[in-house]
């Protein structure tokens, strides 16, 4: 019994000890400084990341129609040179493309935007309508597709898009 009870002594004094931590003592002292380590040799330079915006504003009369007006399959398409796409981006290197949608916002491209709209018959009728874009070394080429072909209605805003080259 008097073993119990001193364990049970011992057990509650350890969780007993409680009260405000105490101040923090003295910093201890430096350690000795080591020897310098010998000079490595200098390595070659690596490549950083360089890159360059181009913009394009397309008016709507600038959109060639591929195919002919309703046809399965047709799209709007423009073309654009662009020199600053070297054979060594297009091959290694990174090109993004952004559409501007309104002031002050960008999306990335492809860019699926669903709309919707009345006919001349009050008969409501939807669709999408995708921007997208490709390039090859010093072209850039921009599409619009509508998901009911009805190329027949051309684009009526400009539209700008963005050409991020990085190197």
């Amino acid at each position: 019994m008097k073993r119990v009870f001193l364990l049970l002594a011992l057990a509650i004094s350890f969780m007993a000890c409680e009260g405000p931590v105490g101040p923090m003592g003295p910093s201890g002292m430096d350690g000795m400084n080591g020897r310098d380590g010998m000079d490595g040799k200098d390595g070659k330079d690596g490549i950083g990341t360089n890159w360059l915006t181009k913009t394009f504003t397309i008016q709507p009369h600038e959109w060639e129609l591929v195919g002919t007006p309703g046809e399965l399959n047709s799209f709007f398409l423009v073309d654009r040179k662009l020199p600053e796409l070297t054979k060594d981006i297009f091959k290694e290197r990174a090109v993004i493309a952004y559409i501007k949608t309104d002031d002050g916002y960008k999306n990335g491209m492809p860019y699926v935007l669903h709309k919707g709209g009345t006919g001349d018959n009050g008969k409501e009728f939807i669709w999408t309508q995708t921007y997208d874009f490709d390039y090859s070394e010093g072209w850039v080429g921009f599409y619009l597709t509508y998901s009911d072909f009805n190329t027949q209605l051309k684009p009526e805003d400009p539209t700008t898009f963005y050409i991020v080259l990085m190197w």
